[in-house]
């Protein structure tokens, strides 16, 4: 995921994009607050992308062993 933060007054934006992963999905919202609040809230908000949009996301494949059994 690849994110910025931008400035407005008391209020901070934050974009992501998750083109890096091969995900076609960009989110934005604002926090109240400098970039300290951001990056605070930051993980939630993807938490929050990821789940919402879950079918945009691979599911990674568990690897089956010979007998059968995952890894």
């Amino acid at each position: 995921m690849i994110y910025q933060f931008m400035n407005e007054g008391d209020t901070t934006k934050i974009l992501v994009d998750f083109s890096d992963e091969g995900v076609e999905l960009n989110g934005e919202t604002s926090v109240k607050g400098d970039e300290t609040a951001a990056q605070a809230y930051l993980p939630v908000f993807e938490s929050d992308l990821r789940r919402n949009f879950a079918e945009k996301f691979p599911v990674p494949e568990m690897p089956i062993t010979e007998d059968g059994g995952m890894i």
